[in-house]
């Protein structure tokens, strides 16, 4: 065989090698197309850190409106406590820190205040401070200065008793990349009015 037959086989040879090698491509390309296989991994891992998340997130704010919610409840009960009262002192009014306490369990009242305050309104509908309490040790309200009070409450010759209660929340899963803050606690507070169940007013002895 000449030298320009053996060139003209082995072009033809290479051709075919190169053709086979394209198919043979093809079909690999063809099968990895339709290969199904792993699929459900991948998507769980986009998917997976959102839900994640999520959860958290939802599991932060549930527990964010339940400690709103005990606070609510506590600075309610306390205020209808002291109301059911004619005379009370600073002794008896210590008491109420426990018995927030009690009503936040299972949760911690962390830096819990609670104030509370004697609202005397006069026949010309003027509200005053007649005494007023706080956890502190300091009286928040001075005796005699015009106190708050709303307006569907507010009759005249009447006498109210006002909580006052706040908590910390500490944030139990803080994402400071979705919050976009460094705050990693909530103040939550509360505050109710109470009229008197018994008598004219609430006296207290040494407020």
């Amino acid at each position: 065989m000449s030298t320009s037959g053996r060139d003209m086989s082995l072009l033809i040879r290479s051709a075919t090698s190169l053709q086979r090698g394209v198919a043979g491509a093809r079909s690999t390309f063809r099968r990895f197309l339709h290969d199904r296989q792993g699929v459900g991994g991948v998507e769980f891992a986009i998917v997976a850190p959102m839900l994640i998340v999520l959860y958290l997130m939802a599991f932060e704010l549930t527990m964010g409106l339940s400690v709103a919610k005990k606070t609510s409840m506590a600075s309610s009960t306390v205020a209808d406590l002291v109301a059911r009262q004619e005379k009370v002192n600073k002794t008896f009014l210590a008491t109420m820190a426990d018995v927030s306490g009690a009503v936040f369990v299972p949760y911690p009242s962390n830096n819990l205040v609670i104030k509370v305050s004697a609202i005397k309104i006069d026949s010309a509908k003027a509200p005053k401070v007649a005494w007023s309490w706080s956890t502190t040790g300091v009286a928040p309200y001075a005796v005699g200065t015009t106190a708050p009070v709303p307006a569907d409450m507010l009759v005249a010759d009447t006498f109210l008793i006002r909580s006052e209660l706040s908590v910390t929340h500490e944030l139990m899963m803080y994402l400071p990349g979705l919050s976009g803050t460094q705050a990693k606690s909530l103040t939550i507070g509360r505050e109710f009015y109470f009229r008197q169940r018994l008598g004219t007013e609430v006296t207290c002895s040494d407020c």
